[in-house]
């Protein structure tokens, strides 16, 4: 957690000595809504590969795909709590008709098939709801990013109260940490890689019961005391009593706070408090962690700090991957990484644009699959 911390503080240092941007608003823009200086990126050698460098190549192209949309960004946020409400709708109906079920005497099978119906039924919500977990906090990072909405304020608030809160995350104090791992991937100024390049966890190759063991514990809940040292700088949880870092301005700890009372207060009033713990907070702890390793052991070799085409990896993935693993394009992530002020529901059009090139495509790591004999993670481990 020092290390982690200690890179935070260090790398914003270096960054506040750059120009702030206006107060309320994003970096300074043009009519595409994002300057050429910040998609051109802070560091040269970090948009090549091999000899070119393509974010000088593709600025104009970039820039005509990081114009924010709020009807796309409405839409992107609407549908993943649609699907939130919907799963914990359908949960407490089962649990409605089928624990009484479960626990009648008179008919032993009957309880039996009720009780195995109702398990099936939580466990295909907590999945669902750890992957609805996963995609709000993708969204939370577009607004890390500034592209949710045109104004720090807007932005930064839709952002806490739909995305970030509700998975106890801070976007401010995110972004603290997530920005300089843009400007300094893999190295170590990288708050990220200063912590993961020091975890067993991430090395690899690695033997493949290595990884199971990892992933179950992961889903048991076992590892959480190795993922808290990342954590602890994203969420709000951490410094509601003590912040010496300054991680949360007073602003944030009292709206994280209040969310949360508001939320806890609720559930516990209406009877719901149950279903709000299986369905919420255990996936939250256990899926989402698994979820998210697996997205993050792809989405960079921490072995190598040559450029983003080699550092940055991009994965296709099949429905449930990027359901699970990679969802709303943060799959997408060469392109991501090389202009991030590209919102993510323009990152496949970025991304086939790049795949055009036919030295991009050499020099990039592209791959159909995270599982699989020939997918990503399978290559990593033996």
């Amino acid at each position: 957690m020092r290390a982690f911390v200690k890179n935070v503080l260090a790398s914003t240092q270096l960054r506040a000595t750059r120009p702030a941007p206006v107060a309320g608003r994003q970096p300074a823009s043009g009519a595409a809504g994002v300057s050429r200086a910040t998609l051109a990126g802070d560091r040269a050698p970090g948009a090549k590969g091999g000899k070119r460098n393509y974010r000088r190549l593709y600025r104009d192209e970039a820039a005509a795909f990081s114009t924010i949309s709020a009807p796309a960004v409405t839409w992107t946020i609407l549908r993943q709590w649609l699907v939130i409400v919907g799963t914990f709708v359908v949960c407490t109906i089962a649990a409605d008709r089928l624990l009484p079920l479960a626990f009648q005497k008179a008919d032993l099978q009957l309880a039996a098939a009720s009780a195995l119906g109702l398990l099936l039924v939580f466990a295909a919500g907590a999945f669902v709801m750890a992957c609805k977990q996963h995609a709000l906090g993708v969204i939370m990072h577009d607004a890390t990013h500034y592209r949710l909405l045109n104004t720090k304020r807007f932005n930064d608030g839709v952002s806490d109260f739909f995305c970030a809160f509700p998975i106890g995350m801070v976007t401010a104090s995110y972004r603290r940490g997530h920005l300089p791992h843009h400007a300094f991937t893999n190295k170590p100024l990288d708050p990220y890689w200063a912590v993961l390049s020091e975890d067993e966890g991430y090395r690899f190759p690695m033997k493949r019961e290595r990884l199971v063991r990892l992933l179950v514990k992961d889903v048991l809940g076992l590892n959480f005391r190795t993922w808290w040292p990342i954590l602890r700088a994203w969420t709000g949880w951490a410094f509601i009593f003590r912040d010496p870092e300054k991680f949360l301005s007073d602003k944030d700890r009292r709206r994280f706070t209040s969310f949360w009372a508001a939320v806890l207060i609720g559930a516990i009033a209406s009877g719901l408090w149950p279903q709000f713990l299986l369905l919420w907070i255990v996936p939250m702890l256990t899926l989402n962690l698994a979820f998210t390793r697996i997205r993050v052991i792809a989405e960079h070799d921490l072995d190598k700090s040559d450029g983003e085409l080699g550092q940055t990896r991009h994965v296709d993935g099949n429905w449930i991957e990027r359901l699970a693993i990679g969802p709303l394009n943060i799959n997408y992530h060469i392109a991501h990484h090389l202009f991030p002020m590209v919102p993510l529901y323009n990152l496949p059009k970025l991304h086939n644009l790049l795949m055009r090139d036919s030295e991009f495509r050499n020099d990039s790591q592209v791959w159909r699959r995270y599982s699989g004999k020939n997918g990503l993670i399978g290559s990593l481990v033996n």
